[in-house]
């Protein structure tokens, strides 16, 4: 949680846009859901242990517990199981919005993220679930970030994998998995007495890892029915990314575990270097709608937006801010001001201040002109002072002033 001050606001505004843009592009509508939520409802669409990182507070009116949302898809699947539920699918829903979520062992104990994303609610199949990735992957190029990969899995994988483990072993095991930690890994299975075989399974996890080769290389390891049939889901996916041209972008990671209980098919994450997290994630859960009086089939995303900007700063990268002429107008003239919003200009009237206070003022706030109105009407560039004279009420002239004010060299003749 940290205050965004104007700069970091216009760029993080910029982003959104960018991103919704691209959403739309691919027919997604915009909803927008409401912060808080009585609890009853939105905990329906929640896993237990998310209902553990959750805000409540009791809403003074009613005395009834609501929270802050923790997740917006939860969200969108009330809105289609009930507000849509007689609308024809499938449903193309977009949202933009922050969550709330404790974030236990740290010094503050809750934390605010910024989301965008999507959902593709109503249809099934390997064709939506590249929709939805190849979307991800065009808003983080919409916001100018590049180097993206996109690393696949699904979950009947890791769900075969861990049918032989004790319930009571499974969390250190899938820990194992995620570190690739192979001694770790086998300890902790001989001590949950898994058989010899099903060791094997679990271990071969650790080096299913890299190119959509994987896949062909995973046939010849993952002999059981259901992680056969996962892995066709998965290649019948990644086939279509590859034909979009997404191929070098791409890896599958088989010992990715997490998202047992929510995810149904396959899922995926966005990365690039920066973050060291995740710029997005998403996937297929096919069982969310029914826990709000629907059913069908969903897949969808998120991204991090406070993670795309900590990535496009370490690629050097920076979001183009609008790119009208900031000009304070010393003085009292609401005729000068009305003509260079007119034109097009972003205007600051400042009252009672000398030519100098105006300069120091533009110069600590990142105005390009100091403007003088009246008889001798005249531009300052705030970056060098250089000073020339100026007719407000001429349009060509005043866009010349603009763009000479943004100039790296100093001219005092007129133009």
């Amino acid at each position: 949680m940290r205050d965004l001050l104007a700069e970091e606001t216009a760029a993080r505004a910029e982003l959104r846009q960018r991103i919704l843009s691209t959403f739309r592009s691919y027919g997604y509508a915009q909803v927008t859901t409401p912060a808080f939520e009585l609890a009853e409802v939105i905990e329906r669409g929640l896993l237990m242990a998310d209902r553990r990182d959750v805000l409540r507070f009791v809403e003074p009116e009613s005395g009834e517990v609501a929270l802050l949302r923790p997740d917006i898809t939860p969200q969108v699947a009330r809105i289609v199981a009930t507000t849509l539920r007689d609308m024809p699918g499938p449903h193309r829903i977009s949202y933009e919005g922050s969550i709330f979520r404790r974030r236990r062992g740290r010094a503050r104990t809750q934390l605010q993220i910024q989301q965008a994303g999507v959902e593709l609610i109503h249809e099934p199949g390997p064709a939506a679930d590249a929709e939805v990735i190849e979307l991800a992957m065009e808003a983080c190029r919409a916001v100018g970030l590049s180097g993206i990969k996109l690393e696949l899995a699904h979950v009947g994988i890791g769900r075969a994998a861990l049918e032989p483990v004790p319930e009571s072993a499974r969390a250190t095991v899938m820990e194992c998995v995620a570190r690739k930690d192979g001694a770790a890994l086998e300890e902790a299975l001989k001590a949950a007495g898994v058989k010899a075989g099903d060791r094997k399974t679990l271990s071969s996890l650790l080096e299913l890892y890299g190119d959509p080769s994987v896949v062909k290389r995973a046939r010849r390891t993952l002999r059981a029915e259901a992680m056969q049939e996962a892995l066709d889901a998965l290649e019948a996916v990644l086939d279509r990314l590859v034909d979009a041209g997404l191929g070098p972008h791409l890896a599958v990671d088989l010992g990715e575990l997490r998202g047992q209980a929510y995810y149904t098919g396959v899922s995926f994450a966005l990365w690039a270097d920066g973050p060291g997290e995740a710029l997005g994630a998403g996937g297929r859960y096919d069982n969310l709608l029914e826990r709000f009086g629907g059913e069908g089939p969903a897949t969808g995303f998120a991204l991090n937006l406070e993670n795309l900007e900590w990535a496009l700063r370490a690629q050097g990268r920076a979001i183009a801010l609008d790119a009208r002429p900031r000009v304070v107008l010393l003085g009292d003239d609401r005729n000068a001001a009305r003509a260079l919003r007119a034109a097009g200009a972003e205007t600051v009237e400042l009252r009672g201040r000398s030519k100098a206070q105006a300069l120091a003022f533009a110069k600590a706030w990142g105005f390009d002109l100091v403007v003088q109105s009246g008889k001798n009407a005249s531009a300052t560039r705030a970056a060098d002072a250089a000073t020339q004279p100026l007719d407000l009420f001429d349009e060509t002239e005043l866009a010349r002033r603009f763009a000479w004010a943004r100039s790296t060299e100093a001219r005092t003749e007129v133009m």
